[in-house]
């Protein structure tokens, strides 16, 4: 491989590494325990009892899709063994169309690492640090753009993630939820919708979203492997409709 491909590939791992493994830092956002501020499995599937309506769902989707932008901060926990860890976050702004731009925070070379999806729909990344000058193409469905939670960064806007919750409840997964309930991980009431892979009662958990019932707006996501606690993500700090410029978008 000649310098210039060596040069590329470093950068897509930067990226790749930024956006998957995110390094523990500093952010002025809210710190959470997270064994001891969320529901563990067994209270999840006693709260969450009422089927969820699908007229819910796309409620949701509606009202997400009308958003004419938003930013906020999206934190990632990761679980191994039996210890969540904090692997910090991006900055994360979204404008209708489908525009999107992460800006990965990190106190390493990662700082500053950037994905975005411009006005044509083309979807660039650059490192931080020494290859901040360089840029790559990547397709929609790149691993490089793929997190821990299993989800794309290209498809976790609001709309998108709504969507997927449809899919899965179309595919066979049961869905149940609560209307209100107080979290502790989370300021003011949320639903909480819980999806499993079977109807029984001791049916793998596979993923449980937390709603904030004030703007309708997940403040939560919470993803499984083989009924276990495996990642979330915790968005923080959301602004909506603040006229964001499409030059925010662009490289």
């Amino acid at each position: 491989m000649d310098f210039a491909g060596k040069t590329v590939a470093a950068l897509a791992v930067s990226i790749f590494w930024s956006l998957t493994f995110f390094a523990p830092f500093a952010q002025a956002s809210l710190d959470i325990d997270v064994e001891s501020s969320l529901p563990d499995a067994d209270a999840l599937r006693g709260m969450a009892k009422t089927s969820l309506p699908a007229t819910y769902v796309n409620s949701l989707k509606e009202k997400a899709l009308k958003l004419r932008d938003y930013q906020c901060y999206c934190r990632l926990y990761t679980r191994k063994g039996n210890a969540w860890k904090d692997y910090g976050g991006a900055d994360y702004l979204y404008k209708y169309r489908g525009l999107f731009k992460a800006t990965i925070r990190t106190k390493d070379y990662r700082n500053g690492s950037v994905v975005v999806r411009d006005s044509a729909g083309i979807i660039k990344g650059c490192g931080g640090g020494t290859l901040s000058f360089m840029k790559i193409t990547l397709k929609e469905d790149s691993r490089t753009l793929q997190l821990p939670t299993g989800y794309s960064l290209a498809r976790s806007d609001f709309g998108s993630l709504y969507e997927v919750l449809l899919q899965s409840v179309k595919n066979g997964a049961s869905a149940t939820m609560t209307a209100s309930a107080s979290v502790k991980a989370f300021p003011g009431e949320v639903s909480i919708i819980v999806l499993k892979s079977g109807p029984a009662a001791d049916s793998p958990i596979l993923e449980v979203l937390y709603i904030s019932n004030d703007t309708k707006t997940p403040v939560g996501w919470h993803t499984f492997q083989n009924g276990v606690p495996h990642a979330l993500v915790l968005f923080q700090n959301l602004e909506t409709n603040k006229g964001l410029s499409e030059d925010l978008f662009a490289f």
